[in-house]
């Protein structure tokens, strides 16, 4: 099987998984380690002040999306972008540590507010050398922003994950 075949037949079971409201799978979003939220080096992230989710400490520069959807919002700074799925997930994206601080700098986008977005397809690209070098941590947060009733989440932490390859965290609706 082609990986193209292999991104084709994910593409195809997240949409059945969507219609069907039953399992969501999202990929990694950048090449890097999967860690669970709780090891996120910042409390509201570890704490699930703002909800359940996963970390990547990144080695790539690509930020995938994990979902198709709309892009509810992207931050002037590109550092934080809101995601929404036709089954009302809503999940966010959050580059770095303090990384507002860096005005933009280091990070990449063409993404606008309301655009329709697939899963796989490229949202920023980013600097991690630039960020770690100016003082930041680069960890990305991906965060479920709405936990709904007899929702279960799992966590798959790994050393080596492919953005947008490396299945990473699965919410499943009962």
């Amino acid at each position: 099987m082609t990986k193209e075949n292999n991104k084709q037949q994910h593409s195809k079971k997240q949409e059945a998984d969507q219609d069907n409201d039953m399992v969501l799978e999202l990929p990694s979003v950048v090449d890097g380690e999967i860690i669970p939220i709780e090891e996120i080096e910042d409390p509201i992230f570890a704490d699930k002040i703002i909800g359940e989710g996963f970390g990547v400490r990144p080695t790539g520069k690509t930020i995938y999306s994990p979902v198709d959807g709309k892009v509810e919002q992207i931050a002037s700074t590109k550092h934080a972008i809101y995601l929404s799925t036709s089954n009302n997930i809503k999940l966010l994206i959050h580059i770095g540590l303090d990384t507002i601080e860096l005005k933009g700098k280091g990070f990449t986008s063409n993404i606008k507010k309301d655009m329709i977005i697939h899963r796989g397809d490229k949202l920023v690209e980013i600097e991690p050398k630039y960020i770690i070098d100016e003082g930041y941590n680069p960890v990305v947060a991906v965060v479920l922003l709405n936990r709904l009733n007899n929702t279960e989440v799992s966590v798959y932490p790994t050393k080596e994950a492919i953005g947008n390859e490396t299945i990473a965290f699965k919410i499943e609706m009962k």
